[in-house]
């Protein structure tokens, strides 16, 4: 196994400091969310236990209420089922039933009766039925028997009445009979204003006969119901009348629509109720009128069946949903069904948190009558409102926690990237004394050994000694390039390297670098040659540190003299100085016929200490900052360095400067 070194085992603890404390405080924190989902459910069962007895009786004690208030107004939709059959409330039978009233009357109001129909239809006498009639429609008789008598005689006197009279005794009539019929099961309220109609006049239909007829298709509807609106239609000619009449029969068709549905409904119930013999209430009944409404069935037993009253469960939402939180439902449970009457009717239950037990009373008119016990379910059907703060509590723990981990994330991403730079500048620091110690040591060398030949007096000839004085110069050189170069690379790496810009001769200072550098490419076999810069370069004065450009340019011809072919007769052994104005900058190209550079080199070699050649990086001399002094240079000129170079053709490498 690898042993880590001292610096990766610095990172690694480190990144331990940074993630540790990270991932501690994010599992506190969903710990404690946790306990507070915990705390907000166990808080919501409390006051649900607390509330559903209240909420229970509290229910039982509206429903009574609605109940009575609603029968006594006539506000509910009711039916009934007797001998198995349904029908609404009010109905009517399809055909004439001929009722059984005439044989329970009394024996003075039967003879009464027969005498009157006898003188009518049998043996006609005007005088004895009319006799007859009038003394059965005087006060103390039975109802049916006045209300047929006062027909009769309404009837027997239309040849010779007058219309508007008979038409309001008419009109007293229906209204004061509205179920009665006669012996063959007509209704009399219907005949009555028939008659009232026949005898009135075409045109506006008269205010009290069409509230008449209004309250009669109301409250004693009938088979001759649209006989009876076809006959005020015929009669209404007037605009308003015709508008009187539509509304009649919008109304009448429905009323006849709610009827029919509550026949069905009535029908529905009836084999539920066929093994009950108590009041009871029966699962929840959507019934339409207008709009959908949803209902409670409460059924009455009666003689001979039931009476059902559907009872809207809206007003007890409403009343519940003072006492309940927005987030609670409540949930009846009456004969095997579950009856939502809390606020939210149309969301599903999902946990229920408390029961309660109630009962009620029916309505004032039969307070005998018990219905049996009904359960109540308060349960949780909005768990958005409940969990809404702690949902938003969760939501800013969790991006609280996504930008710590961030934090942690970028803390550990710059941590890992200074531990590379730091192991990169600690290998440049290396490769810097190894290379600086390996620069400084051959030509300390060379120059100590041809000091101490000529100083023991072992180099014989003057020519002999001149070469020996001209190495030695040429590696002092040599050193004094090499130590420039490293001072200014530590100025510029401590910020501390300042340039002095002022005007200056821009062709002597080129002329004095080439100068400078001949001896040491004369030296290596290389000509070093500079081509005549164009006229108007020699009054450019630019404002430049002379010492910076010159050492630029010392080194980009140092570089081209080692890289380029060695040898006199060599005619590629040459580097040449060219001088390209612009409009607006100046080029000093540097060409050289060596090896050349690949293109994917040549962003690399202005970086520290890098070299171009091989592996051991021995094969040029020396440390690899040259080429980033001139980059820097350039740059802090407001300038850049060019390079153009392709394997085998050489490199030609600009230093371009602003005039």
């Amino acid at each position: 196994m690898k042993k880590l070194r001292p610096a990766q085992l610095a990172w690694i603890g480190q990144a331990a400091l940074i993630v540790l404390p990270v991932a501690v405080l994010s599992g506190v924190a969903f710990h404690f969310l946790h306990e507070d989902r915990a705390a907000i459910d166990q808080d919501a069962r409390k006051l649900a236990n607390s509330i559903a007895p209240d909420v229970a009786r509290q229910l039982g004690d509206q429903i009574g209420v609605l109940l009575a208030a609603s029968l006594k107004d006539g506000h509910l939709v009711q039916g009934e089922i007797v001998d198995g059959q349904a029908r609404a409330v009010p109905d009517y039978p399809r055909l004439p039933t001929p009722p059984d009233w005439a044989g329970k009357l009394h024996t003075r109001e039967t003879d009464l009766w027969r005498t009157a129909q006898a003188a009518r239809f049998q043996h006609p006498n005007a005088e004895a039925a009319n006799k007859a009639l009038t003394t059965l429609s005087e006060p103390g008789n039975a109802t049916p028997a006045r209300a047929n008598a006062q027909l009769g005689l309404l009837i027997a006197a239309e040849p010779h009445s007058d219309r508007d009279t008979l038409a309001r005794q008419a009109i007293a009539i229906a209204q004061q009979y509205p179920g009665e019929v006669t012996e063959s099961g007509t209704p009399v309220a219907d005949l009555a204003l028939l008659l009232a109609l026949r005898h009135t006049a075409k045109g506006d239909l008269p205010q009290n006969l069409a509230a008449a007829i209004e309250h009669n298709l109301a409250a004693a509807p009938s088979f001759l119901s649209p006989t009876l609106l076809d006959e005020v239609a015929a009669i209404a000619t007037t605009e308003s009348a015709r508008t009187t009449v539509a509304r009649l029969r919008d109304n009448w068709q429905q009323q006849e629509s709610a009827r029919q549905h509550t026949r069905d409904t009535m029908q529905q119930f009836a084999w539920l109720l066929q093994n009950r013999r108590t009041p009871t209430i029966l699962y929840p009944y959507w019934y339409e009128r207008q709009t959908p409404t949803q209902n409670m069935a409460l059924c009455i037993p009666q003689d001979g069946g039931w009476r059902i009253s559907l009872v809207p469960i809206e007003p007890l939402r409403r009343a519940l949903h003072a006492n309940l939180p927005d987030y609670l439902g409540v949930w009846v449970n009456v004969a095997g069904e579950r009856l939502n009457v809390g606020q939210w009717g149309k969301q599903k239950s999902t946990a229920v948190l408390a029961y309660g037990k109630s009962s009620f009373s029916s309505d004032a008119k039969h307070p005998e009558a018990k219905y049996d016990p009904f359960y109540i379910a308060i349960d949780l059907t909005r768990p958005d409102l409940l969990y809404a703060p702690y949902r938003r509590r969760l939501l800013m723990t969790q991006w609280l926690i996504i930008a710590a981990v961030a934090a942690a994330l970028l803390g550990l991403w710059r941590l890992w990237h200074t531990y590379r730079v730091q192991t990169r500048l600690n290998e440049m620091k290396s490769n810097l004394v190894s290379s600086v110690s390996h620069e400084l040591r051959a030509p300390l060398a060379a120059v100590r050994l041809m000091a101490e030949s000529l100083e023991s007096g072992r180099v014989d000839g003057a020519e002999k000694q001149k070469d020996y004085y001209r190495l030695i110069v040429r590696e002092c050189r040599r050193l004094s390039s090499l130590v420039e170069n490293v001072l200014d690379f530590s100025r510029i790496d401590q910020g501390r390297k300042e340039y002095h810009r002022e005007p200056l001769d821009a062709l002597a200072l080129l002329r004095h670098t080439v100068m400078l550098m001949e001896p040491g490419a004369a030296e290596r076999g290389v000509r070093l040659r500079l081509i005549e810069p164009p006229p108007e370069f020699a009054s450019l004065q630019p404002s430049w540190d002379s010492e910076a450009v010159e050492q630029s340019l010392v080194n980009l011809l140092d570089n081209a003299i080692k890289h380029s072919p060695t040898g006199v007769d060599n005619s590629d052994a040459e580097v040449h100085v060219e001088v390209e104005l612009l409009p607006t900058v100046v080029r000093f190209w540097v060409v050289d016929n060596g090896p050349g550079i690949p293109a994917e080199e040549q962003k690399k070699i202005f970086d520290l200490f890098y070299r171009y050649g091989s592996e051991l990086r021995r094969e040029t001399e020396g440390v690899g900052i040259g080429l980033s002094i001139v980059k820097h240079v350039a740059e802090a000129h407001c300038g850049r360095v060019i390079v153009e170079s392709s394997p085998g053709k050489g490199s030609r490498f600009g230093l371009e400067l602003p005039k």
